[in-house]
């Protein structure tokens, strides 16, 4: 009987991928997996929030807290994920990092204080942090002619996560901790298949190249990192406050607050992989600006059309439809260093995106004394408008993906 791929010596993730179009789709879509528990415990927590913060007593302002300290964690590690790809096993600093997640967020859903809550949610972003960028790299490099569609299989398993975790949350509110019992057991499973199906190494390489962060410091990079950052600016405000506007500001009831929340990962479900198909074929700058674009309309209509719920589901459908804005910048990156650097210059991109995402909790709550509605328009929209004007300055790629060749086995 033929030991399962993840167990195999003989093979890299290129080489098998190469040989067969059943195996590269599956190799995409396990590798995806970890995004979908990802999505799923982000939009719990930004669901559940109100109510854990409810449950130890914290004020409103506790939300942007847990939201920095959350992008603090997945900040300081995203770097050390990129390098860590260009430097060791790339399977198994996602195995590990995943299990990190999958104990915290557990923890996060029992917490009975505020420091741990913070802590755990601190450290539910030190695992993402490792594991999100060594997988977009991972997607993006396996053949660069694809890697709008495989990183955009990225952005459909986070939505996807996104898009079920309200519905897994709302039938058990006010009570909230048997939903993270489940993202536990779920990523249980996704570090089961990963383990089976990801072979040990992802490519043969040559060892001559330096890895370092000058390498990629070129203008296409330098601009398309100060857009990641006012995106996660954006996201970041948007996960640690708009749950918050629905349920409490506009009182809408904790069920349509649910469908207007899923329209986030509905979005990204549905649109994300026609847009990784459209950034292969016409370039993946156009994708980046309409992606950048889609924000920017959805976050002045998610804070700007009151309390119409069919006009909310709209705007964060939309908001949705740009979600994989930072994979795909991300990807755009990849276009425009050496091949080698692929994982360093992803790290980076995620630096700069979380770099952001600590400073959109503490902005929104800075503003908030000015009534939800400005705080909304003046962290997300003014934000999500700067990130998009950064992206019409970007080059076309510059890099093409015949530049390196691979000769000698590394045990990445």
């Amino acid at each position: 009987m033929a030991k399962p791929l993840g167990l195999r010596n003989d093979i890299t993730i290129r080489s098998i991928s190469e040989k067969s179009t059943a195996y590269f789709v599956l190799i995409v879509v396990i590798a995806a997996l970890p995004a979908f528990i990802e999505g799923l415990d982000g939009s719990l927590f930004a669901f559940a929030a109100p109510y854990i913060v409810q449950n130890i007593h914290a004020s409103t302002a506790m939300l942007g807290v847990l939201a920095t300290g959350y992008a603090i964690g997945l900040c300081l590690f995203s770097l050390l994920g990129g390098f860590l790809f260009n430097k060791f096993s790339v399977k198994y600093t996602i195995l590990s990092s995943v299990a990190l997640f999958s104990v915290f967020t557990v923890v996060s859903g029992f917490a009975g204080n505020v420091i741990t809550l913070v802590l755990s949610r601190l450290l539910v972003g030190l695992g993402i942090g490792m594991f999100q960028p060594a997988i977009i790299a991972l997607l993006g490099d396996i053949f660069p002619e694809t890697r709008g569609r495989t990183v955009s299989v990225f952005n459909v398993t986070y939505g996807a996560g996104i898009f079920v975790a309200p519905y897994t949350i709302s039938p058990f509110l006010p009570h909230f901790r048997i939903p993270f019992v489940i993202t536990g057991i779920l990523a249980g499973f996704v570090i089961l298949a990963f383990y089976l199906v990801i072979p040990k190494t992802h490519k043969n390489i040559e060892k001559q190249h330096s890895i370092s962060i000058k390498g990629i410091m070129n203008k296409n990079v330098c601009v398309l990192s100060i857009s990641n950052l006012f995106y996660g600016i954006t996201l970041f405000g948007f996960l640690a406050f708009y749950s918050e506007y629905l349920l409490k500001e506009l009182l809408i009831h904790p069920v349509h607050a649910g469908t207007i929340s899923a329209m986030v990962g509905l979005g990204g479900a549905l649109g994300s992989y026609p847009l990784g198909v459209l950034a292969d074929k016409f370039g993946r700058k156009r994708i980046v600006i309409l992606s950048a674009f889609l924000v920017l309309l959805a976050s002045v209509g998610m804070f700007g059309v009151g309390q119409s719920i069919a006009l909310l589901c709209i705007s964060t459908f939309l908001f949705g439809l740009g979600i994989g804005f930072p994979a795909f910048v991300a990807a755009q990156g990849q276009d425009s260093v050496s091949e080698h650097l692929a994982g360093v210059v992803t790290g980076w991109m995620f630096f700069a995106f979380l770099g952001g995402g600590i400073l959109g909790g503490p902005l929104f709550a800075a503003f908030l004394p000015m009534g939800f509605t400005k705080a909304g328009l003046l962290t997300l929209g003014v934000s999500s408008l700067l990130s998009f004007v950064f992206t019409l300055f970007t080059n076309r790629e510059i890099q093409t993906s015949a530049e390196s060749k691979y000769i000698l086995t590394s045990n990445r």
